[in-house]
């Protein structure tokens, strides 16, 4: 099984890992899988909610620009 680490950037939950051996970990505390999948689609949800905000809020011309630094990605 491949890790994986991801930041979450909500609260209370900011760093979703999965080791080598298969165990979910949230902030370092061994969580289930059920519950990993939670805080993904939770964090998803909000993720969303906030591109919405953004792009509600922020003048067409910063708004690209925030979403094109999103897209760029080193090689």
């Amino acid at each position: 099984m491949n890790q994986l680490k991801v930041c979450l950037h909500k609260k209370n939950a900011h760093t979703l890992e999965r080791n080598e051996h298969g165990k979910w970990l949230l902030d370092g505390k061994i969580i289930t899988q059920e519950k990993a999948i939670g805080e993904l689609v939770e964090a998803v949800q909000d993720l969303g909610y906030w591109c919405q905000v953004a792009k509600d809020v922020l003048p067409k011309e910063d708004f690209n620009m925030v979403q094109e630094a999103y897209e760029y990605h080193e090689d």
